[in-house]
């Protein structure tokens, strides 16, 4: 995300969720997207982004439990986003596990 502004990613991140049907999640990471500078940095260090069990970065777009190429997507996202919050030190406690677990996973052809 070198030029990229984490309300770019945000915003293709709310479309892999959209297209992949979980609509509210991604209409609310679009209003967050769009929002306020205090909306947007205290979405990036939440739990409904990075935590365990429900967040996004656990659980999106793996409603058939399986990974798939929806979820490398997100994943793809969620590294860029958790790489620009680590750069900055902006971030929620999990953002280095996920982007570590994300980034071994595509290196292993998971």
């Amino acid at each position: 995300m070198s030029d990229e502004t984490p309300r770019n990613a945000l915003s293709e991140l709310a479309g892999i969720l959209e297209r992949n049907g979980e609509v509210q999640i991604a209409s609310r990471v679009m209003v967050v997207a769009n929002g306020t500078d205090v909306d947007l940095k205290s979405f990036l260090v939440s739990n409904d982004l990075w935590g365990g069990p429900g967040s996004i970065a656990d659980q999106g777009c793996l409603r058939s439990g399986e990974r798939n190429s929806a979820r490398r997507d997100l994943e793809r996202v969620l590294v860029r986003i958790g790489r620009w919050q680590i750069q900055r030190g902006c971030l929620n406690p999990r953002t280095g596990m996920w982007v570590k677990a994300f980034e071994k996973w595509t290196a292993a052809g998971i």
